[in-house]
C-alpha cells in the first residue's frame, strides 16, 4: 500500500538524449514538460567558469531580445564588475543559448539570470509560474526533476514536504552543460503537467554552483 494519499497525474514524456540543440524544440510538442540535450563539457568554457566566486553573480538578471543580445549580455557582466572579454567562450555559449531560447519562445518576452551560489536555492519540489525555462548549469551538481509519475500533485498543491511529493525512486538530474528546457504552468494547455524540480542542496560542500536561466 502506497503512504502517499491518492494523487492524480497528467500523461506526458520527457524528450531526453538529444544529440543536438534542434531535439529541444520537442519542448513545442503536446504532453512534453521537459526537452533535454545532452551535450558534451565545453573545457573552454569550464576553464573560464571555473575561478568564479558565489558572489560574482549574486542571481542578477536582465530583460534581452534578438536586436540587443550582445548588448544585454556584455551588459550584465559589466555590472558586476566582470570584463566579458576574460570569458569569451562563456560568453559566447551563453548568447547562443539565448538565442535558440527566444526561437523557442517566439515574441515574448525573455529574461536572462546568471547565479553563482554556494547555498541552496529552492530545495523543495516545486513547479514554474512561467511558460519555458531553459537552464543550464555550468560548475556545480545540476537542478533534480521528477517524472509525473513519481509526483504526488495533491502533496506539491498542499505545500508538503518533499518526502510526500517524491512517491518513489530518485531525482533525475541535470549534468554540468546539460540543456533543459522545460514547460510551466502557464504554457497553454499544460497546467497541471508543469515539470516538477527543485535546485540541488549544496550548502555546506565547499562547491559552487554555476547557473544560467532563460525565462519567457
Amino acid at each position: 500500500m502506497s503512504r502517499n494519499p491518492p494523487h492524480v497525474y497528467t500523461p506526458s514524456c520527457q524528450a531526453i538524449g538529444a544529440t543536438h540543440a534542434d531535439g529541444l524544440a520537442n519542448i513545442l510538442k503536446e504532453h512534453v514538460n521537459l526537452a533535454l540535450w545532452l551535450r558534451p563539457l565545453s573545457p573552454a568554457i569550464a576553464h573560464e567558469v571555473a575561478s568564479l566566486e558565489p558572489a560574482a553573480f549574486p542571481d542578477v538578471r536582465c530583460p534581452i531580445s534578438p536586436d540587443s543580445l550582445e548588448d544585454d549580455v556584455t551588459a550584465l557582466f559589466r555590472g558586476q564588475g566582470l570584463d566579458p572579454r576574460g570569458s569569451p567562450h562563456w560568453v559566447q555559449d551563453i548568447r547562443e543559448l539565448a538565442t535558440l531560447f527566444q526561437s523557442l519562445a517566439g515574441a515574448r518576452p525573455v529574461t536572462l539570470r546568471l547565479e553563482t551560489t554556494d547555498g541552496d536555492g529552492c530545495r523543495r519540489f516545486h513547479v514554474d509560474r512561467t511558460r519555458l525555462r531553459l537552464l543550464c548549469t555550468y560548475r556545480g551538481p545540476g537542478t533534480e526533476w521528477l517524472r509525473n509519475e513519481q509526483v504526488d500533485r495533491h502533496a506539491l498543491a498542499h505545500f508538503k514536504p518533499n518526502e510526500d511529493i517524491l512517491r518513489h525512486g530518485a531525482p533525475g538530474r541535470f549534468e554540468p552543460f546539460w540543456v533543459g528546457v522545460m514547460k510551466g504552468e502557464l504554457f497553454p494547455g499544460n497546467a497541471g503537467n508543469a515539470l516538477v524540480h527543485r535546485s540541488p542542496p549544496v550548502a555546506g560542500t565547499d562547491r559552487t554552483r554555476v547557473l544560467m536561466c532563460l525565462d519567457c
